[in-house]
């Protein structure tokens, strides 16, 4: 597993954690396609990618892909304490991490507490992202930034959208769409930061 080590220059760990970051991705985006691939019905599309993690044949490949995302968003945390990235995007980071297991473990389908919960920590992980997202921009502003900005917030008002009752039920690629967002906001960040490195 890739650490960050004090001995190696800043050039060189900013091409790791890109690296991270690129690697836990693709498998966390994966088990998603793996889990649609098994079942993509219409409790899909209601649910969103939480589906797959109370459906029988989808619970493990869910559980893998957040383990793994998790571990990177933690040394991703790590590399931006180190970078000079504020406090509480760091810490955010790692919230969002902590969430994922966290939807794992409130299943939304046993009962109205456990259902509570999870809307409750899903929420908040979206805020989190997005909140990620503005403080990455507001440290390093770009064109490239904003437009994975943008990503995220069109799958932002897809997912709001299909949560009431209107006969709207996009949440699941609202929430890719989003992810993606994310993913390509940290993406451009770390590349912006291994760029500054090499200057």
């Amino acid at each position: 597993m890739t650490t960050l080590s004090n001995s190696d220059s800043p050039v060189l760990e900013s091409h790791r954690i890109n690296r991270v970051l690129i690697v836990t991705q693709v498998v966390f985006f994966s088990s998603v396609a793996l889990c649609i691939v098994i079942n993509h019905g219409e409790m899909a599309e209601n649910d969103g990618i939480s589906f797959y993690g109370v459906y029988h044949a989808t619970i493990a490949i869910l559980a893998i892909g957040y383990g793994v995302a998790t571990i990177g968003l933690w040394l991703i945390a790590t590399y931006f304490k180190h970078s000079g990235v504020g406090s509480f995007t760091v810490v955010a980071v790692r919230l969002v991490g902590i969430g994922l297991v966290a939807l794992l473990l409130t299943p939304y389908n046993k009962g109205a507490i456990f259902n509570w919960c999870h809307m409750v920590v899903g929420v908040i992980g979206a805020l989190l992202q997005l909140e990620i997202a503005l403080q990455l921009l507001r440290h390093r502003p770009s064109s490239r930034g904003f437009a994975a900005l943008s990503v995220q917030l069109v799958g932002g008002i897809i997912c709001a959208a299909s949560l009431p009752d209107w006969n709207f039920a996009y949440l699941l690629p609202g929430e890719i769409i989003f992810q993606i967002g994310f993913a390509g906001t940290l993406f451009i960040a770390l590349h912006d930061f291994a760029e500054s490195e090499e200057d």
